[in-house]
């Protein structure tokens, strides 16, 4: 609701909005495990 707002006032297109979501997810989803995986290289993960 809210970005659907935000899209329709600031003249900017849903599939922006969602491409820049999606992006944003990715990332906070793709450091943690990239950090772990370097952290733990010679370690077992459990």
């Amino acid at each position: 609701m809210f970005f659907a707002l935000s899209s329709s006032q600031l003249g900017v297109s849903s599939l922006t909005i969602n491409l820049i979501l999606i992006t944003s997810v990715t990332v906070l989803l793709a450091l943690p495990t990239l950090f772990l995986l370097r952290s733990g290289k010679g370690k077992s993960a459990f």
